[in-house]
């Protein structure tokens, strides 16, 4: 799997007035709603271009996933012995067997679990300075990429609705181009109203800069 982004510092540092903050790298790398990063790069950059915003599909749309990969590592405890007391397993089954088919079904769990995080740790939206770039993993080979400059943006909008994307303050952003790739859609990502507010105010600077 290629690196999309990257960083080449462990931690990063937020001061205020005369005090530092350390804010862990790891709890950077799996937020779904970055904003300026420091030290993390995409595999795309070019020299000047800094990352405005990183985002991710919210971490409240992996519950359903997270769930069940909870219900598969507990079913062993319960299923293995209900079957062997209710007689199901013949005698004389081999306990290698059984240990054997154990495994594989923690094999196959833990494949779940890998699979379900790598799409969406892997799968984001990333705003510069210069361009938007959308990079979705169709499955864990095969991605799609799209990118647009911030200067052929038309139209930003976000939409949301429901309890839960009302209470988690999260949602739809669609940006309108004047490209081939007429609308890049950023999926269920944290704080529609403030990734609007953000495109809108690059997209305002350009429009200065070009005048």
């Amino acid at each position: 799997m290629p690196d999309i982004f990257i960083s080449s510092q462990p931690q990063n540092t937020a001061k205020k007035g005369n005090k530092s903050k350390k804010v862990s790298f790891a709890s950077q790398a799996i937020s779904s709603f970055l904003f300026l990063p420091d030290g993390v790069r995409f595999e795309t950059q070019i020299p000047g271009e800094t990352i405005i915003l990183l985002l991710r599909k919210h971490w409240i749309t992996n519950i359903a996933w997270v769930f069940m990969s909870f219900v598969f590592l507990v079913a062993p405890i319960f299923l293995f012995p209900a079957i062997s007391l209710g007689g199901l397993i013949p005698p004389g089954f081999p306990a290698s067997l059984l240990t054997f088919s154990i495994l594989g079904w923690y094999l196959i769990t833990f494949s779940y679990i890998f699979v379900n995080f790598v799409l969406w740790y892997f799968t984001v939206s990333i705003v510069t300075n210069d361009r938007i770039i959308d990079i979705d993993y169709i499955n864990i080979l095969n991605k799609k990429f799209a990118e647009t400059r911030i200067d052929r943006l038309e139209d930003v909008t976000e939409r949301t609705g429901g309890f839960l994307k009302s209470f988690f303050d999260y949602g739809d952003v669609f940006v309108q181009t004047a490209a081939k790739e007429a609308v890049f859609h950023f999926l269920e990502v944290p704080h529609p109203e403030k990734v609007v507010q953000i495109i809108n105010e690059l997209m305002a600077k350009v429009k200065e800069g070009g005048a």
